[in-house]
């Protein structure tokens, strides 16, 4: 049986205990995806198509991309290599901005050279030093004010027509998040939508950009590598608490994405315990 805590790791946030989440990597590539915190993207070099709703920007270096609450988004990284700075800010984080985030969202959710503010880029690397230091949410509170303060001086908002929370694009990412370790069929998660699977389809193909079945092979990866990275399961276990019928199948759907064996990758990867 799979086990409950396993998840799509960056589509719930709700019980993480910090305020904010700051990294800076190189490469990244996520499915799409949502949740109910605001995301900062910084791309510092090299090219990374992001996906905000349904706009679409390659970013390069010093380009950002706001993405409201309860929005999807994706990364596709283009250049390998490419380096990104990533803050999620939790909603008392946003201060007096908290309401222009809720009820409205941006006609272009990305800025580049001349909209893009010095104080931008300099305020993203003073999270990721604070957080290096010591969570502070006082200063996490200004830099993020700060960021927002620059970026929506330069970025037109129009109001929400609807509640997001009744778009299927959003319930059927919220419900793939939340039971991609069962067995799941194009049939049977129409059926929990109570829509038809044509339906389902076209939402996949003109929506999330992808098929019902790699959408569900990216979920259940990414959660796969985190169990390899970070726990002393057997590959087994991990491919089964992680939606797969077999060991086999496990392997070779890894394989053929990521062009390595979950054994390898564990031995290249894993945390120290």
């Amino acid at each position: 049986m799979p086990t409950p805590n396993v998840r799509a790791y960056y589509e719930y946030r709700d019980d993480r205990p910090a305020e904010l989440q700051i990294d800076e990597g190189e490469s990244l590539t996520f499915p799409p995806h949502l949740h109910s915190d605001l995301e900062l993207f910084l791309v510092q070099s090299g090219c990374i198509r992001v996906m905000v709703g349904d706009a679409f920007s390659e970013l390069t270096a010093n380009s950002l991309a706001v993405i409201f609450p309860n929005t999807i988004h994706s990364y596709t990284c283009l250049t390998l290599g490419s380096r990104f700075s990533m803050a999620v800010c939790r909603p008392s984080l946003l201060g007096n901005f908290l309401p222009q985030l809720t009820h409205s969202r941006p006609v272009c959710p990305f800025l580049s050279g001349k909209d893009l503010h010095p104080d931008i880029p300099y305020a993203m690397h003073g999270l990721f030093l604070q957080e290096q230091e010591g969570p502070d949410n006082n200063i996490y509170r200004a830099l993020i004010q700060l960021i927002l303060a620059r970026a929506l001086s330069r970025i037109r908002l129009e109001p929400v027509s609807e509640p997001i929370s009744t778009d299927l694009t959003v319930r059927l990412v919220q419900y793939l998040a939340q039971n991609f370790q069962q067995p799941l069929s194009l049939d049977s998660l129409a059926k929990a939508l109570n829509v038809s699977k044509y339906h389902l389809s076209h939402v996949f193909s003109s929506r999330l950009h992808t098929s019902f079945s790699e959408y569900l092979h990216f979920l259940r990866l990414n959660a796969a590598r985190e169990l390899l990275r970070t726990t002393n399961q057997s590959i087994l276990e991990i491919g089964l608490n992680c939606g797969f019928s077999s060991q086999r199948t496990f392997n070779r759907v890894f394989q053929q994405y990521f062009g390595i064996s979950p054994r390898d990758f564990r031995s290249q990867n894993k945390a120290g315990l």
